[in-house]
């Protein structure tokens, strides 16, 4: 199975957020969501990129096996599932919507193994880590660390079970990423509904480009990358992209700090996990995202 280093995949679409930054980034993005809507949206937002062949939006869901199945669009579409008890988390409406299934690996076959695998589809992320124990890793990946209903409570084993299987497919190494009060993000906060990076002139982008270049990139050499790679481990602000609530954000190297051993990431992750739930707010609040690499 082909590895394609300029690829992203991002499933998950949503409302396109995350697949606008991969586009901004350079890279030629597959974009998978089980709603027809967000599909909708995003080939009327992005139509300039599909018509260069730069975009192939998929509206497909994950599944075991092909097939129809139903997926629960919620009133709160971020937490559209096929799981029934997510989508109604907080007694939210929902509604049934027959949808189109496929498995993960069907995808990898047909599309080829990108080089950052983005998961967020609420309850199957799963199903695509999964798919990757027969095929070349992704150098990066993120998931959701755990999703649950309004009931839904894990103890500390099954709570890691998503960081054992990162592990169990060939990732050796993590970060764990806050996703609701980007701590571990260290970025700015935006009316207290998203983080952002400081927008930048094309000159700025093109001296981050250099930097970048020389610290991992065509321009690296023994010297010069030390050098650079203190530059571009501090918040990378020159990126120049403003993310919105709920994006995934930067990914790999690109989040400031190490990267952690299993055994670090499992006792951060309970420990943020213990002191979350002794405040008594419902788990499903507890929003945190495990970005891997080998």
């Amino acid at each position: 199975m082909e590895v394609h280093p300029d690829l992203i995949y991002d499933v998950g679409l949503f409302d396109g957020g995350d697949t606008a930054y991969y586009l901004f980034r350079g890279y030629n993005v597959v974009a998978v969501d089980a709603n027809p809507v967000m599909i909708e949206e995003a080939r009327s937002r992005f139509g300039k990129h599909i018509q260069a062949k730069r975009l192939t939006l998929l509206n497909v869901g994950i599944a075991a096996a092909p097939g129809t199945a139903n997926f629960w669009i919620s009133d709160n579409p971020v937490w559209s599932s096929f799981d029934g008890t997510i989508a109604s988390r907080d007694g939210t409406a929902h509604r049934p919507l027959s949808v189109s299934v496929v498995p993960f690996s069907q995808i990898l076959a047909e599309h080829g193994v990108p080089h950052y695998l983005k998961i967020d589809i609420e309850g199957n992320d799963r199903l695509c880590v999964e798919a990757l124990s027969e095929a070349k890793l992704p150098k990066y990946i993120s998931v959701e660390t755990e999703c649950v209903g309004d009931s839904g409570v894990l103890s500390d084993e099954e709570a890691v079970a998503m960081l054992e299987l990162l592990r169990d497919v060939g990732y050796r190494r993590f970060k764990l990423v806050n996703q609701t009060d980007v701590r571990y993000h260290r970025f700015k906060l935006v009316n207290q509904t998203g983080w952002t990076l400081v927008r930048s002139n094309p000159a700025e982008n093109f001296c981050t480009r250099l930097v970048t270049s020389a610290a991992r990139g065509r321009l690296r050499v023994r010297g010069l990358s030390r050098i650079a790679q203190k530059f571009i481990d501090s918040p990378p602000a020159a990126l120049g992209f403003a993310f919105s609530r709920g994006s995934s954000g930067p990914w790999g190297d690109d989040i400031p700090g190490g990267w952690m051993t299993f055994g670090e990431a499992r006792s951060t992750y309970l420990g943020e996990r213990h002191a979350f739930l002794s405040q008594g707010r419902p788990l499903f609040s507890f929003w945190y995202d495990w970005h891997a690499t080998y």
